[in-house]
């Protein structure tokens, strides 16, 4: 299993990452390692499940990663993310001592070391539910 974490830049959006910018866990999702699946494959799934259109990606349910891509993308998009942008990084971790780290540039993904400035938490219950929490009292 691959597990990916999307951090969101939160000091530069729509520029290039650089070391020490403060990045937020917005999300994280396991897929499957399929052969050939490589941190930069797993990079553009991310990149194309939280960016497509819904509908686009409820066409596709039936395919490989399909599936797992439109209920990714449902829970992104009811948690309120915003879209995967430049500046933002995305870790991909094969096994708890192999984590790639890659960050969304104009023209693809860059390796990058480990980010020195994070924050936030991946996708978990308590998020889930502390989200809940806060809909339910602006009603």
């Amino acid at each position: 299993m691959l597990t990916v974490t999307v951090y969101h830049n939160q000091e530069s959006r729509f520029m290039p990452y650089e070391d020490g910018q403060r990045l937020v866990a917005v999300t994280s999702h396991r897929l499957e390692a399929h052969d050939g699946r490589d941190p930069q494959m797993a990079t553009e799934w991310a990149f194309h499940a939280f960016n497509a259109d819904l509908d686009r990606l409820e066409s596709a349910r039936g395919t490989a990663d399909g599936e797992a891509a439109f209920l990714a993308a449902c829970v992104y998009r009811l948690l309120g993310c915003r879209s995967v942008s430049v500046g933002d990084v995305v870790e991909v971790q094969a096994d708890r001592e192999d984590s790639q780290w890659l960050s969304c540039s104009p023209f693809g993904w860059r390796h990058i070391t480990e980010p020195s400035n994070l924050s936030g938490e991946p996708l978990t219950a308590a998020k889930v539910y502390q989200h809940i929490r806060s809909q339910q009292s602006t009603r």
